[in-house]
Order: structure tokens, then sequence, then C-alpha cells
């Protein structure tokens, strides 16, 4: 319709449509027709948004018509855009400075005159020949003001004297010689404050009937008729009919449309990380888009807005081809970056509200967190508080109890790590810092370990580079959490690397937390156990020890698959992850490797948890043979001092108003008793100086002390816990 008119009077379109229903999708749809048409209508895409003011607005708006009138650069379309220039002067008062300023040659001539006659007066005993000069200057330009003014008047004559009613008569003149109208399209009017609206349409009313002149203005209904009651006795909408011929209403797009479309961009967008690996689920998926997203995505805009928003920030999280999160945490949490950004902030800020950190029964924080996580949530806005509600517990499980919902305890932490959540310690920081911490193994770096499983030496190159990198400790707390990830297939490979860093973290029992590293370590190799086939199981056990030589795992391994090792209460619960045959075959095996480490005493005395390994052979073989050996080592005073030093556990202290812990060292009669003997090492430790060995000092004066306390020499200190 917009091509095939030709008016001799302009026209007034209003395309009507409420926030995010594609007003402006359409008009570049009408556009790219009206290009791609030989006899399309000429159009001018003018957006009032960004030019501020009123005046500015209109001043803008002429000019860029007048630009547009011009383009062709022929005679009659140059005599057009200056017409227009003209017209739009006169109405927007750009005339006037110059009119007014060549109607005041008196004031002029006055003010260069006195300007003058002060030079003179204030350069007595100055140089009075370059004085001279400036006065006559000014002279000069107070007798030529005159004629100056007459020239601005003269000027300004054809914008100001001549009638509006000549000037617009030739405008219209010119513009009917189009051959095509110029369709001028005025899009996020309802942007404009409303004294900007109001300035707008006024001159489009005046300017409605111009020649093949065509403004088709954008807006949603509501803003503009309220913006425009001011000037209209309270009635907008009056105010509109009078100025637009033909109203166009855009329908919304259904929601249904919005979401489907949503749906099919995101699909093209993240589809390649939707895998079980990076924690997709169907079912979660559907959970989290019904209950937490749709109800958000209003119109076409509103799904813009998101995919933009994903598109922009899903890199940063995107190592290679490995998604370092959750896939459907971080869409859910970039949905509340985008509709709820202040709430965003707030879950950063609100870490342990969350995570529901450090919690236990009767820590009496139930009321307060109920009252913190209805606050947390008070922060959306109120229309999007059921939405984000689900998505809240959806995110942080363990805080869906603050709002009536399910309980969750700690036996789902695993699972929670295993798929990346948000809601875990380790990964919360990486949604929002968009960052792996300090000594933390990224997702990246975890799919390199799995991928080289399958190759000794390379499998050797990986480990040995997160070794460099400080991130022992992290690949073991991965081994833990995600050992259902770790290839079966590779277990020739994987079982002895797994031996052989859990070897390295032994003795690291991290204050005895059950996720200390080398827990985690060898509850690893337990798990990924279980998950080989019985048939092989114990034949790559076995031979995972033989060529590692890790003692420490080795024992662990024996002894949480040895019958012989449960408590008679427990052994309905017992669940090896070897049978007993395998179980001998490794106390053999055991036997023998620590017989050979034994020959390198100062090897052996390095083991880090030398005295558990001690008891384990013991309790292998002969109970003699490993006091054999230290009674062996013990007969100089330096090996005396070394195995004094091994046996002393190393520990922490501290009060209820202690700030920091106090160092508090301890030794175990019993194992005093059953490698050494009381006696003997009360003798030993009379005999030597401590200070003699400096590097050994600490533990033979807290032996002696201890000594002394269990002969009954000395009181025991009332605090030594």
């Amino acid at each position: 319709m917009l091509s095939e008119l030709s008016l001799p009077e302009g026209r007034v379109f209003a395309i009507r449509g409420g926030w995010g229903f594609g007003k402006s999708s359409l008009k570049n749809l009408i556009t790219e027709r009206l290009d791609a048409r030989k006899d399309g209508a000429a159009w001018l895409d003018f957006n009032p948004w960004q030019w501020g003011d009123g005046d500015a607005i209109a001043r803008a708006l002429f000019g860029q018509i007048s630009d547009r009138l011009g383009g062709e650069h022929s005679k009659a379309a140059l005599a057009r855009a200056e017409a227009l220039r003209r017209y739009g002067a006169m109405l927007t008062g750009a005339s006037s400075p110059i009119k007014k300023a060549g109607g005041s040659p008196h004031l002029i001539s006055t003010v260069l005159t006195n300007a003058s006659v002060i030079a003179i007066a204030a350069a007595i005993g100055f140089d009075l020949p370059t004085v001279a000069k400036v006065a006559a200057a000014l002279a000069f330009l107070s007798i030529g003001a005159s004629v100056i003014g007459r020239v601005l008047t003269y000027l300004g004559k054809d914008r100001s004297a001549e009638p509006l009613d000549k000037v617009r008569s030739a405008l219209e003149a010119r513009l009917r010689e189009l051959s095509r109208p110029l369709v001028v399209f005025v899009d996020d009017i309802d942007r404009l404050e409303p004294k900007h609206v109001r300035a707008l349409l006024r001159q489009v009313k005046a300017n409605a009937n111009l020649p093949n002149i065509v403004f088709v203005l954008m807006f949603q209904p509501s803003i503009v008729e309220s913006a425009l009651k001011r000037v209209a006795d309270g009635d907008g909408r009056a105010f509109l009919e009078k100025v637009v011929q033909a109203n166009f209403d855009l329908p919304a797009v259904p929601v249904s449309i919005v979401h489907q479309t949503f749906g099919e961009d995101l699909s093209a967008l993240a589809g390649v990380y939707a895998t079980e690996a990076n924690g997709f689920t169907q079912t979660r998926w559907g959970n989290v888009f019904v209950g937490c997203i749709q109800p958000l995505l209003r119109n076409m805009r509103d799904a813009r807005r998101l995919i933009s928003s994903i598109a922009v920030h899903m890199p940063l999280h995107v190592a290679g081809d490995v998604f370092e999160v959750n896939l459907v945490d971080f869409i859910l949490l970039e949905t509340i970056r985008v509709f709820e950004p202040d709430l965003h902030t707030e879950l950063f800020q609100e870490r342990a509200l969350v995570l529901q950190e450090s919690r236990f029964r009767g820590d009496h924080r139930n009321e307060a967190d109920k009252a913190a996580a209805r606050r947390l949530l008070n922060v959306a806005s109120e229309a999007r508080r059921p939405a984000v509600e689900n998505a809240l517990k959806e995110l942080f499980p363990r805080l869906e109890w603050a709002f009536g919902g399910t309980s969750y305890g700690d036996d789902f932490q695993r699972e929670w790590l295993s798929e990346k959540r948000v809601c875990t310690r380790r990964y919360f920081p990486r949604y929002f810092e968009l960052q792996t911490a300090a000594g933390e193994l990224s997702e990246r770096g975890f799919v390199e370990f799995l991928t080289a499983t399958s190759d000794e030496g390379e499998l050797a190159a990986v480990i040995a580079d997160v070794a460099a990198n400080g991130q022992t400790k992290s690949l073991v707390a991965r081994l833990d959490e995600s050992v259902d990830r770790l290839p079966v297939a590779n277990a020739s490979v994987l079982l002895p690397a797994m031996f052989r860093i859990g070897q390295g973290l032994a003795g690291e029992d991290g204050g005895g937390s059950f996720n200390a590293p080398w827990v985690s370590a060898w509850r690893a190799v337990i798990w990924y156990l279980k998950r080989i086939p019985g048939d092989v199981r114990g034949d790559l056990a076995l031979e995972a020890l033989r060529v590692t030589g890790a003692l420490s795992v080795g024992a662990i391994v024996i002894h949480l698959s040895d019958p012989a090792d449960r408590d008679e209460g427990k052994k309905a619960d017992f669940d090896p992850a070897l049978d007993l045959a395998t179980v001998e075959a490794m106390k053999s095996e055991w036997l023998g490797l620590i017989r050979s480490r034994a020959q390198d005493v100062a090897g052996m005395l390095a083991e880090p948890d030398l005295m558990s390994l001690l008891y384990r052979w013991r309790k292998y073989g002969s109970p003699d043979e490993p006091q054999e050996w230290l009674k062996d080592v013990i007969a100089t005073d330096e090996g005396f001092a070394t195995v004094a030093d091994r046996m002393m556990s190393r520990g922490t202290t501290s009060s209820w108003t202690d700030r920091v812990a106090t160092p508090h060292n301890v030794f175990q009669k019993q194992t005093v008793e059953d490698f050494i003997g009381v006696s003997v090492a009360m003798a030993r430790c009379e005999a030597i100086d401590p200070a003699a060995f400096p590097q050994h000092e600490e533990a033979l004066r807290t032996l002696r002390k201890h000594l002394e306390m269990w002969l009954g020499l000395r009181e025991r200190d009332p605090f030594d816990f």
C-alpha cells in the first residue's frame, strides 16, 4: 500500500502495539520490501529518542527529511530540500536569532563605541600608537554595525519576513512533483518523556497534509495517550484521532510461539552442550523451563533479551569443547540476571545462605534463615516472585526447606558435584566470578585427564602437569566426586595411576576431615574398584599394588575388603570391593613390598604414615618383624630421635574464646609401648641431650614429658586434653 500511494495530501498511519510486540521488527520487514521493489516508496527511519529536547527533535525531523529529499542531487531535488529546510526553520524558530541580530544595529554600535572610549581611557601611560590602532578598529566596527545589521536583516528575510503560507505553498508545489511518496517511520515514541511526545506530535499534526509525505508512527497507545492528556482536556485518544488517519494494531505474538521460538534459538546456540556430562537431563530441563523460565517470557523481546545474554555469557564458561558448569543452572541464572538483576547480585552476596554452609541440627538458625530467604525472594518484583521462588529451589536445593519444601542432607553433595551444580562450594564461584579458583582443576583439565586414561604415557604427562600447577588435591576431589565418569575400560592404566596419586597424599588427613585429600584419594579407588567387572577386578588391584608399591593405599584397600577387620555388629553391612582370595594375595604382596622398603632405612623412615604401616606389618606378618626392625633403627641416638619425631602426632587446640589455634603435640602410650617400651624410651630420653638434635628437639622434649606423666613422675596438666 505504501508503494502505491501518490497523494495530493500526506497521510499519518500508526502501528500500535504493546512493549515487545514487535513494532520495530515489523518496520524492518516493511523497509526490506520497499527496497526490494523497483517502484517502492522512498523511506526514512527517524528515531526521536536520540535527539534530546522537543526543539532538537523537531529540527532533526525536518533536517533528516530534507536530506532524504535532496539525496538525488538533481536541481529539482535540491530545490525541494531547500524549500523544506526554509519551511522547517520558520516552524521551529531557527531564523529568529538572525532576525534579532539584524534588527539591533543601534545596540551593537553603542557597545562598540563605548568599548573604544574605555580602551583609550585605560591606556593612559601605555603605548599610545598601539592603543590608537585598537580604538580606531573598534570605532570602525561601531560605524559599520548599522550596515552589518541591514545585511543580517536581509539574509534573514526569506526565513522570517515572507509569509508562512507563501513558503508552504511553494513547498507543496515541489512535493507534488515527487514520483513516489517519502515514508517517514517514527519509532520509539513511547520511550520519550511526555513533553517531548507532545512536541513531536504537534509537528506531525502541523505537517500531516504535506503532499507525498507519509508518517508511520509506532508506539504503545496507553503511553502516548497518557502523555497527550495535558493538551487534550484529559482525552489523549481524541487528540491522536485528529492526527492519525489509519491505525494498524499489532497483535501480541502468542506466548506459545514465543516459547517455541526461544527453544529453537536456544537449541541452536547451546544444544551441543546439552549432555549428561554437563548436568543436562530432559526431566530437569523441562521442570526448569516450564516452572521458572516460561513465566518470565511474555513476548518476543523478552525472548530475544534472554537469548542475547546467554550468547554473550556462554563463551565465558566454555573451554574448547568443554562446558565448565552445569548447563541448566547457567541458563536459569542468566534468566535471573536478565529479568531480576538485583536478585542476581544478592545471590552472590548471600552465598552462605543459599548454600546453607556449616549447617547442623540444633544450631537455632532455622527461623533466621527462613526470614533471610524471604527477604531474598522479596528483592524480585512481585509479579515474578512465584517463578523466582521456583528458580531458587531449583538452583539451591538445600534452601528449599526455607520455602516450605524438602530438606536435603549432605548425601546429595556428591551427585551435585558430579553435575557441576551452582549449589556446591566448588562450583558456586565459577558462575559469578567467571573463573576457576586458584588451585582448582578446570572442567577442561579434568576432561583432558579422562581422555588420557587410555595411554599410560599420556596420563603420566597430564598428572605431572596437574602436580606442577598445584592442582593434585583438586584432581583427587574430582575423582572422588565424579567416580561414575571414570572409564572402566581403561582400568589397567587408570587404577595404578590412582594408587600413585593417593600414595602421594598419604598422611595428609586434613585434621580428620572426611573430605580431606587423602580420604578422597583412597575412597575414589574403592568406588572405582567396585565399578570394575568382578572377573578382572582382583587381578587389576593386585597388579596396581605390585607396580606402584603404594603401601598406604594398598593397606586401605585390603582393610576395607578384609572381613577380619570388621566388627561383629557391622558384618551384615559389609560390602567389600575385593573377594577374600584377592585380599590374601594382596596381603602377601604388601608384605613383600614393605620388607623390601624396610631395607632402605632412610626411605622407610620418610614414609608419611610410618606408624600406621608398622601396625599393618605386625598384623599381616609376624608381630616381631617391625619391632626388630625398629630396634635396629633406634640403636643410635640419631635413629631414636628420628623415630620419636615420627611417632609424635601434631595438631592444634583452642578454647571457646581463642581467636587462633595453639599447636598441640601428642604421643600415644600404646604406640610407644608396642614398638619401644615405656621404660626403654625413658632411659634413652635421659641419656640424650635434645639440644644435640635441633630438628628433633621438640619431639624429644614432648616425649619425655609424656613418659614422666605415664610413669607418675609428673602431674598431668589439667588443660592438656
